[in-house]
């Protein structure tokens, strides 16, 4: 009677051993899957904010020119840098296109006109012209309205 339960109690051991054996490696896996997933989508999105803030870097553009009429400023907008861009002007605390959610597009080393912008505005006056894209860059231009 001894020495069959004594055969009994030597599988009891290995089979605890194979069950917690197999229980690491299953938590090790799982855990090993995490991280790998969280490491994907963070070098994801650091990749893609390192492509954007390049594309920022990479923005340059000019007010090439502006004229007024008496009623209407015109206004020219040359990108000569390598990234497409939208963009906004501001003229005496208005803004072009006033839709808040629309952008004029410029293509890499395009000029563009602008639509006439409705502008009052005296003759010997300075106009401060500010164009803005999308990613935060600036432009100036002041435009003397010339007397007549």
């Amino acid at each position: 009677m001894n020495t069959r339960s004594c055969g009994r109690r030597a599988y009891s051991p290995v089979i605890a051993a194979l069950i917690l054996s197999a229980t690491v490696l299953t938590v090790g896996g799982a855990c090993w899957a995490y991280s790998q997933g969280a490491m994907t989508i963070t070098s994801e999105e650091y990749a893609e904010s390192v492509i954007e803030m390049i594309d920022q870097i990479s923005e340059r553009f000019i007010i090439e020119h502006a004229y007024y009429n008496g009623s209407h400023l015109f206004i020219w907008v040359f990108n000569y840098g390598e990234v497409d861009m939208d963009v906004k002007i501001s003229v005496k605390n208005v803004n072009y296109p006033s839709d808040q959610d629309l952008w004029i597009q410029i293509n890499s080393c395009e000029m563009i006109s602008f639509s006439p912008i409705d502008v009052s505005a005296s003759p010997g006056e300075t106009l401060n012209i500010r164009a803005y894209t999308k990613r935060g860059n600036n432009a100036f231009y002041r435009y003397l309205v010339p007397q007549v």
